[in-house]
């Protein structure tokens, strides 16, 4: 669980992760109040590719890269996210996602995400939107 500091803190970040950014302040206190923070080393091998998918990462600090079969897919930052797509669809991980540098994240559970789109039925449609946009990229990343 989060300190109520770490709240304070999380929730303008979230409010920037186009998933979240239509939520009323409600609806980010709830995923905040949701949420457990977890630090990696470099290195560190935060998800990988055919586990089975829990939870939706928010970067706090640090730095991560998107690997499939060793090619790098993405390389996110501070307020950028992964993990969103196994938990709509009930697959495993699609790639492997490793600290590049000292990482710290709020992880949301599959339930607490659940709970929070049921309650807004307008996230539905901007995680839509996210999906297509990052499938997109992982296509032409893929293509190259």
């Amino acid at each position: 669980m989060l300190t109520d500091s770490e709240k304070k803190a999380v929730i303008p970040m979230l409010q920037d992760v186009p998933l979240f950014s239509s939520l009323e302040k409600k609806g980010l206190n709830t995923i905040a109040n949701s949420a457990a923070k977890k630090t990696y080393d470099e290195g560190d091998k935060i998800a990988k590719e055919g586990d089975k998918a829990l939870s939706f990462y928010l970067i706090l600090d640090g730095a991560v890269e998107v690997r499939r079969k060793n090619k790098i897919l993405a390389k996110l930052g501070r307020g950028q996210f992964f993990g969103e797509m196994a938990l709509f669809d009930n697959q495993p991980r699609s790639a492997d996602v490793i600290a590049t540098e000292p990482t710290t994240c709020i992880l949301l559970t599959s339930w607490a995400l659940s709970g929070v789109i049921a309650g807004n039925p307008k996230i539905a449609l901007q995680i839509i939107s996210e999906l297509v946009r990052r499938l997109r990229e992982s296509d032409k990343a893929l293509s190259e």
